[in-house]
Order: C-alpha cells, then sequence, then structure tokens
C-alpha cells in the first residue's frame, strides 16, 4: 500500500518550517499532505520493545500486591508504532471503550512490542485513526497494578500509557504474531504479548462461556495444573461476539484465532470480528479479514 503523510505532525520541525507554502493546506485529520519524505519514517523515538521488558518485580507471595518494587510512571516518546485495534464496542454500557492498541511497526514484531493505550488525546484534535495507520505516542507509562479496591495480585501489572496520539503515515494492518498456546499459560511467559495482535491455533473451548455486566467470555482449554487466575480467555472486549459469534460452547473448537492479547485479572484474546476466528477445517487467513 502507498505510504501517504496525513498530517502535518508527522513532519520534523524544521521541514514544516521550510515547506510552509505547500503545507498550507494541511490544517485538520482528515487531508491529505503532500508526500515529504522522511529521513527515517518511523522517526526518532524510542520502540515500545525498548520500554517493556519482563516483570521483574513479581512477587507471588504478595497476594494483595501490596509491597510491590514497580517503576515508577515515566514519560515517554514512542514513534512508529502500529495501530492494530480500536475499542469501540461498550461491552457494559458504562463506556468501556476508547482504548487504542499499537505494536512496533515491524514485519516481525519483537517480543514486549505491544501496548494498551489508555483512552488517549489526538493532536490535531480532529484526527481520527483506523487500524493500520502507524502513529506517535507521547505521554506517562504506566505499569498499572488494578484497581486500589482490588489489586491484580502477585504484584502483576498492566503496562499502559496515556496521553496523545500523532499520525505518521498510512501502512497495512499489522501482521499477527503467531504464539504457542503454552505461552499463555502463566503471567510471567504471556506478558511479552500484551497489547499485540496475536494469533493462537488449537484453541478449544473449555467450559460453556459466563456472561456477567456484559461481559462475555469463555475459557479456553489449556489442560490441567494451570491455576484458576492464568487460564486465558476469549473477551469481547472489541465486537459483540455474544451476539455476532461465532457460537463458543464447551467443546467448540478452531484452528486458530486472532486478536488483541489483553490483561486485567487474567490474559484475554480479544477477537476484532467473527473473521478471526478460523474453523478446524479452514486454512490459515493469509490477509486481514478483519481490515477495515
Amino acid at each position: 500500500m502507498a505510504r501517504s503523510l496525513r498530517t502535518c505532525s508527522a513532519l520534523p520541525a524544521a521541514v514544516v518550517m521550510t515547506a510552509a507554502p505547500l503545507l498550507a493546506a494541511c490544517g485538520g485529520g482528515n487531508g491529505d499532505a503532500p508526500s515529504i519524505p522522511l529521513a527515517d519514517e518511523r522517526g526518532g523515538g524510542a520502540r515500545i520493545a525498548e520500554l517493556v521488558g519482563d516483570a521483574a518485580w513479581l512477587d507471588a507471595g504478595d497476594e494483595d500486591s501490596e509491597r510491590c518494587d514497580v517503576p515508577p510512571d515515566r514519560r515517554v516518546h514512542v514513534t512508529g508504532a502500529t495501530l492494530v485495534a480500536v475499542d469501540r464496542f461498550d461491552e457494559t454500557g458504562e463506556g468501556a471503550r476508547g482504548n487504542h492498541y499499537v505494536q512496533d511497526l515491524a514485519d516481525e514484531p519483537a517480543d514486549g512490542s505491544g501496548m494498551t493505550v489508555f483512552q488517549p488525546a489526538f493532536s490535531p484534535p480532529d484526527l481520527r485513526l483506523v487500524p493500520g495507520d502507524v502513529v506517535d505516542l507521547s505521554g506517562m507509562l504506566t505499569e498499572f497494578l488494578g484497581p486500589s479496591s482490588s489489586r491484580f495480585g502477585g504484584c502483576r501489572t498492566l503496562p499502559e500509557i496515556g496521553g496523545t496520539m500523532s499520525f505518521r503515515f498510512e501502512d497495512r494492518p499489522a501482521r499477527p504474531r503467531r504464539v504457542p498456546l503454552d505461552d499463555l499459560k502463566s503471567y510471567a511467559s504471556a506478558r511479552r504479548y500484551i497489547g499485540m495482535l496475536v494469533r493462537v491455533e488449537g484453541i478449544k473451548i473449555a467450559r460453556d462461556p459466563s456472561s456477567s455486566g456484559g461481559r462475555y467470555t469463555a475459557s479456553i482449554n489449556v489442560g490441567a495444573g494451570v491455576p484458576a487466575a492464568d487460564v486465558p480467555s476469549l473477551s469481547n472486549e472489541l465486537y459483540d461476539l455474544e451476539a455476532e459469534g461465532p457460537p463458543l460452547a464447551a467443546g467448540a473448537s478452531f484452528r486458530s484465532v486472532t486478536g488483541v492479547l489483553t490483561y486485567f485479572y487474567g490474559f484475554k484474546i480479544a477477537p476484532r470480528c467473527p473473521a478471526d476466528f478460523q474453523p478446524e477445517d479452514a486454512p490459515l487467513p493469509v490477509d486481514d479479514a478483519c481490515a477495515p
């Protein structure tokens, strides 16, 4: 797909000054700016994988996460991240939407390349993004321990950025990272994929789905010996999975399921549309059937 700049915010200040006459018409989030080559299309900011590593502060004995030595919040500037999903589905009816999910721009994203962007602001304010757009982020990186009323436990955290997103250029939708199901059996091994678009093969539903307060989830069969808090599930965070399907009764199986790996009191694969499910007898998808 041809890449084009869409907002003035994507350009270095020096380029904007020297190219001001050319950019006079670039005033919002929807117009196309002239294509001016960038020295580094991803920008000179940090990569997400440089910021998110293993959680050295995990403490299984701290069940209430009261003594966790988590790193302090810090200001970060990330450039060249691909938008993989936008949460526009309010499953609870209480405003449970607005998060954006991004990962480092790469054909094969490295471990720790994904990030949850918590209800971001935009520059310019009228900017509207779609999956496949490459963006920059500026804000605070937090290792969120969970709500103060009930922490996640064991010093588990959700890395997330709160701040502002700006547009860099249009690109193809991100390719999912193929993840072995065994990697989702514990926080320590699954953390590296949080916020990333993943594809997991050999999914079998362990029991009939549960529905409470609008949240619809179905546990994945990962075998015996896995603590209940570490059993991953499928969830309706990104679309109306219960109404639009496919059916997730106990024993249902799929050749693969694609979705964003999220964390909130446990790991969940959040498919983006019904096409993220591949039946047992179907070939693995080549293109992104959920792409806009």
